[in-house]
């Protein structure tokens, strides 16, 4: 059973193209009208034959065919072209819809969200942008030729005849060898699509980074720009398409061309008479294809229906909702966690319980003796990308879900040494998202704070070098200066380090001067599995099952809370 929603629901999308459905229209018009003057023709050139037996009015008949045939070709070109173009703009607002909505996903959406996942839905998009334009175009042309050969053949009243129906296996020969390969439309694994996919599977993988930023218009964009490439070959598809079809079509009117020709001939010498024969026989033929066409539209569209489905389930998911209101209070960072208690699922082992910790404006903590996804579910109620099952998380004392969340992220840095590139650029990479605006003195401040200037300055143009081309790749520990760089930028009054140290390594790159130059004045939460050799810390917080066991508060002293 076919549910006609879904379908309607993909036309409305294609509306704002409506100047290229009036041209494919316009054009489908003509060669339905065309093909319906053509048995008029066949008549009337056998009629000339019959009657008048006028060598010299057969060929001007025939030369006006061949133009009708030429002219079929071009208004089928002109269909075919601007159907095609609208399949690849729907599948490009498709794509963009589905990038806006994988990164605007509650993260609780991620953990049933793999890069194949990514990959089949991205083949479906494709996939149905084009078939259902296809469909849609077929069945207007079909319908159209229809009525308009039923028009001529009401207006001849004649029986069938069977004669030219030996033509009809050579016709569907041709008719198999042009359209076969494009009723099945597949999505090609081109070089572009696995870049997409890569980069989709990034921003899923690095969604803390670019949400804290602000950075999820600035990846919709980057990801827009890989999409173009896929719909250039949309565009190669469809100019294919165009070239191959009308000529196949147009090879099966020269067939039909021939036999009336030969018709033609022998009424000359005495075999046939029935001029109206051989344009009822035209009628027949030019029936076959559309009535065929129509019919395997049903078992088409049902075929495609799950498809269909798998889209618009996956772009009917809620995204993240911003309740908050309030802005955050200038000059200050007080964070409270007052009895948190966080679970994964309703009634499952909390993976957070009885948080309790004030941290004030300034002060430097270290978190030990955590689990993986304790830490990063701590980060993450911090940030507002989960929600506590009980307790509340203030800031400032306010509310932490009171707070607007661009202004929540905008007053908080994350860096972590699992960096990746942001952009082309270095600039780029610095200023990223949110802060994308900001100027190059600002950019270049932080550069020279970070340390990056010392790899910076030897970059062909700087920090406009573009450090995906061949020959510029940087390493990760420059990727974790720019990192501390885009710190820098943000400005941040709560800055997060996450496990920047190991015991064999307390200090990778001489970077210790750097983060303690970035913790002045910020309050800093340090995850880190040992305790790292910075001049300032205030407290250690040690967990153990969830909960925070023991705080240290300074050398000597150790109580618990």
């Amino acid at each position: 059973m076919i549910d006609l929603q879904h379908y309607h629901r993909l036309v409305r999308k294609l509306a704002p193209y409506w100047k290229l459905l009036l041209l494919a229209f316009s054009a489908m018009l003509m060669v339905a009208a065309l093909l319906a003057f053509l048995p008029l023709l066949v008549k009337h050139m056998l009629a000339g034959a019959f009657v008048l037996q006028d060598p010299s009015l057969i060929q001007t008949t025939s030369l006006t065919m061949v133009a009708v045939f030429a002219a079929r070709a071009l208004a089928g070109y002109i269909s075919l072209y601007a159907t095609g173009k609208a399949g690849g703009k729907l599948g490009a607002d498709l794509r963009m819809e589905f990038f806006n909505k994988l990164l605007t996903l509650p993260i609780r959406c991620y953990a049933h969200f793999n890069s194949h996942q990514t990959s089949v839905l991205i083949a479906h998009i494709n996939t149905v942008a084009q078939t259902t334009t296809g469909h849609i175009a077929r069945l207007t042309q079909d319908g159209l030729t229809i009525i308009a050969i039923m028009i001529c053949t009401l207006h001849l009243n004649q029986e069938f005849a069977i004669l030219l129906l030996l033509a009809i296996p050579l016709i569907l020969l041709i008719h198999q060898m042009t359209q076969s390969r494009f009723n099945k439309p597949e999505y090609q694994h081109s070089p572009a699509a696995g870049d997409l996919i890569e980069h989709l599977a990034q921003s899923v993988a690095h969604y803390r980074k670019i949400r804290l930023d602000g950075g999820q218009h600035h990846e919709s964009q980057r990801l827009g720009k890989i999409s173009a490439a896929i719909y250039q070959a949309d565009m190669q598809q469809a100019w294919i398409r165009a070239m191959v079809i009308p000529s196949g079509q147009f090879i099966m009117m020269l067939i039909m061309l021939a036999v009336a020709y030969i018709i033609a001939l022998q009424a000359i010498n005495g075999a046939l008479s029935l001029p109206e024969t051989a344009a009822l026989i035209t009628i027949v033929l030019l029936f076959i294809l559309p009535v065929q066409r129509i019919a395997n539209l049903p078992k088409q569209l049902e075929h495609d229906q799950a498809t269909l489905e798998a889209i618009f389930a996956f772009l009917d998911q809620e995204s993240e909702q911003d309740s908050g209101t309030l802005g955050t209070p200038q000059g200050c960072a007080k964070l409270v966690f007052d009895q948190v208690r966080y679970e994964e699922d309703a009634g499952a082992k909390p993976i957070l319980n009885h948080m309790h910790f004030t941290l004030r404006s300034g002060e430097v903590v270290v978190f030990t003796g955590y689990t993986l996804e304790e830490k990063n579910a701590l980060i993450d109620l911090i940030l507002r990308l989960r929600q506590p099952a009980s307790g509340k998380i203030l800031l400032n004392d306010q509310p932490l879900p009171n707070i607007q969340l661009n202004r929540l992220h905008a007053n908080i840095a994350l860096v972590s040494p699992d960096t990746f590139l942001l952009d082309d650029k270095i600039a780029g990479n610095i200023a990223y998202g949110a802060m994308r605006c900001s100027n190059e003195a600002k950019i270049t401040a932080a550069v020279q704070a970070s340390h990056a200037i010392e790899f910076v300055r030897h970059m062909p143009e700087g920090l406009q070098t573009d450090i995906r081309a061949k020959g510029t790749a940087i390493t990760q520990h420059q990727l974790l200066q720019l990192a501390i760089a885009r710190a820098f930028v943000k400005d941040p009054r709560i800055l997060i380090l996450d496990e920047l140290f190991t015991p064999q390594e307390l200090d990778p790159g001489n970077l210790l001067p750097v983060l303690e130059k970035l913790m002045q004045n910020r309050t800093t939460l340090i995850f880190n599995p040992s305790i790292p050799q910075l001049q300032k810390i205030d407290r250690i917080f040690v967990m153990e099952n969830g909960c925070i066991a023991e705080s240290l508060r300074t050398p000597g002293s150790f109580q618990h809370t």
